[in-house]
């Protein structure tokens, strides 16, 4: 082929293989508390602006580790005038429970303390605390947790390990209709 075909071919090939590119879908979020999330997935880059303290790296590109003490900021739902739900999706490792027992969690939320609840089983769970409506008031809520037996750091590896996060976050609970038993 003569210089010129090539230069020719060049010139009708680059601007389609420019038009072949992945069209992804721009999302424009405001500025201020309406960027944060009534829940979030620890595996979301999205989520890490609401990932205070805490927390490990993200691994299997699915769940991170915590420390002993971890927070997130959440923002309570907009339909939580009867109350809501606070959840913790994670999973109890056994390489933890078999060097320090079976752990419970505490929650605060903006300085309130919720009841803690104990662990009972290794594996995938779910903890679930009830908020009380005035609990869901503002704009956005410190979400607080602690986990009373957790690996030091040091024990096993560099980084003190407790839970394997998955997600957490706040639902709204639905009144009971009247008349209900």
């Amino acid at each position: 082929m003569s210089r010129r075909t090539i230069a020719l071919l060049a010139a009708l090939l680059i601007p389609a293989t420019a038009c072949k590119r992945d069209k992804k879908k721009v999302e424009y979020i405001e500025e201020g508390s309406s960027q944060l999330s009534t829940a979030i997935n620890v595996a979301d880059p999205r989520s890490s602006i609401q990932m205070l303290r805490g927390f490990h790296d993200l691994e299997s590109n699915a769940w991170r580790w915590t420390a002993s003490k971890f927070a997130v900021a959440l923002r309570p739902p907009k339909d939580a005038k009867t109350g809501g739900r606070l959840y913790l999706d994670f999973v109890m490792a056994e390489a933890v429970s078999s060097k320090v027992g079976m752990p419970s969690v505490s929650v605060t939320i903006d300085g309130k303390a919720l009841p803690p609840q104990q662990i009972t089983k290794n594996g995938p769970q779910k903890l679930e605390w009830d908020l009380p409506p005035d609990s869901l008031l503002g704009e956005v809520l410190n979400v607080e947790f602690s986990v009373d037996k957790f690996l030091a750091a040091g024990t096993v590896e560099l980084r003190e390990l407790a839970l394997i996060v998955n997600s957490m976050g706040i639902q709204s609970v639905k009144a009971a209709p009247t008349g209900a038993k």
